[in-house]
């Protein structure tokens, strides 16, 4: 009896096909996740913006402005003295040092919602980091995942799932 080693053509082909309709599976949920990825980092890093202004205005004693342009280009930007436009490069800083998030390192996100106080502004006072008068909210989609960062007049920031299927906060 003899003994044959390696595989059938029959075999390979069998294993080929297997593979083929698990890709075929496996590609348009990667490339979901990749597009939620993409809104989770957009609202995180935002998220740290504003808790970053805030912990900035208690520490120096002074009004933070964290400016919102909900554009196409869309951009937030910390400043110390007056609301500043994101669009331009040396516009917001923060003690000398620049202080914006751009749609460059999320672009197949986009803002909408935004409803914030005077100025599309979100502005935290020097005392206890209060944004009294100047809360509200914005909401990072991609056309089917939502997320919405919410800043109370307390000065509290906080992300929830207004549409979509986003495991790692709660809804709305």
């Amino acid at each position: 009896m003899k003994l044959y080693q390696g595989m059938s053509l029959l075999e390979l082909m069998v294993v080929i096909s297997i593979s083929m309709i698990l890709m075929t599976i496996g590609v348009p949920s990667l490339l979901d996740s990749k597009q939620q990825l993409h809104v989770k980092q957009a609202a995180q890093a935002s998220y740290f913006l504003l808790q970053h202004a805030r912990a900035s205005a208690i520490a120096s004693g002074q009004r933070m402005f964290v400016s919102i342009n909900s554009s196409q280009a869309w951009c937030l930007g910390i400043n110390a003295s007056a609301p500043c436009d994101c669009q331009i490069a040396d516009s917001c800083t923060l003690f000398g040092v620049g202080a914006r998030i751009q749609h460059i390192e999320f672009s197949d996100v986009r803002l909408s919602q935004l409803r914030f106080g005077q100025n599309e502004s979100a502005v935290f006072d020097g005392a206890r980091g209060l944004a009294m008068g100047n809360s509200g909210s914005v909401v990072f989609a991609n056309g089917v995942d939502e997320l919405k960062l919410i800043v109370s007049n307390m000065g509290r920031m906080r992300l929830c799932v207004q549409a979509g299927e986003i495991q790692a906060y709660a809804q709305c």
